[in-house]
């Protein structure tokens, strides 16, 4: 059969046709930023600024709201009792370990734990009860050096916390000027001092976690405070949208950061709801 025969059946071939519709995409750098842009920065910014002051604190150890050692004792307060272990290393003022000294661990509702120092200056109480402990060194001629300390509650899913500490012997100056004993001992007592000025001997490697805390508060809020600028400076809601997310999770006193973050973020969510892109179509 010839070809001709076989196509007589099919529609005749249109020509394809393109018509542009009129429509364009707009970009909202071209546009005024909504009230509700600015309101939601605003919000952001304040929640940076929350999120910042609450970082630094948390970096500085003794200052501020967020102090380490009461970190660390609020912590330890629900901690089982008999779950502290306290490791030790008393050296002299040059740093050359003490031998043979008598290490006492002053518990509050069974008796004290004690032990003595070994040949690299070493010693190691166990059964200690969470929170802050007094602790008594003494020296074989008989001179007592007492402090104060915090040992560290159990870290999660572990059945015991662990504190290590490095104790320095006073010189004997010192002890020429600390108070005498019945047996003419000499006695120099920091426990009180220490608690009242909150200079509690503790493990610093224990605050380290909450310096990660800090530093990842810092550079959130950092972020937030560049997106939300950036997105003021490019007439973006979408990067100040961001901005509130960031801010949400940088934190503030009382999570205050949190709360304005999440503000921010459903006002930006509501109110700019296709404030990104627009379609116009030109009418004619």
């Amino acid at each position: 059969m010839p070809d001709e025969q076989v196509l007589q059946g099919l529609p005749p071939e249109e020509q394809t046709v393109f018509q542009n519709s009129g429509a364009r995409l707009e970009v909202p750098v071209n546009q005024p930023l909504p009230s509700a842009a600015l309101f939601a920065a605003l919000l952001a910014l304040l929640a940076a600024c929350s999120g910042l002051y609450v970082g630094l604190d948390y970096l500085d150890a003794d200052e501020g709201v967020y102090r380490h050692r009461q970190l660390i004792y609020a912590q330890a307060e629900g901690a089982p009792t008999e779950s502290a272990i306290l490791t030790g290393l008393l050296v002299d003022e040059n740093g050359e370990p003490l031998e043979n000294f008598t290490v006492v661990g002053h518990l509050t509702s069974r008796n004290n734990v004690r032990t003595n120092t070994s040949d690299d200056g070493t010693f190691r109480l166990e059964s200690l009860d969470p929170g802050q402990m007094v602790v008594d060194i003494q020296s074989p001629a008989g001179n007592i050096f007492t402090n104060l300390v915090i040992l560290n509650p159990p870290a999660a899913f572990e059945p015991i916390g662990f504190t290590k500490l490095t104790f320095e012997w006073p010189e004997e100056s010192e002890f020429s000027n600390a108070s005498e004993l019945s047996d003419g001992s000499k006695w120099i007592d920091l426990s009180e001092s220490q608690r009242e000025n909150e200079t509690q001997l503790y493990d610093q490697t224990a605050a380290a976690l909450y310096d990660m805390f800090g530093t990842g508060f810092v550079g959130l809020a950092t972020i937030t405070i560049a997106l939300t600028l950036l997105g003021l400076r490019t007439k973006s809601p979408g990067l100040i949208r961001t901005a509130t997310v960031t801010g949400f999770f940088s934190m503030g006193h009382f999570w205050v950061g949190c709360c304005l973050g999440l503000i921010g973020f459903l006002v930006s969510l509501t109110l700019l709801r296709g404030q990104d892109f627009q379609v116009t179509t030109n009418s004619g």
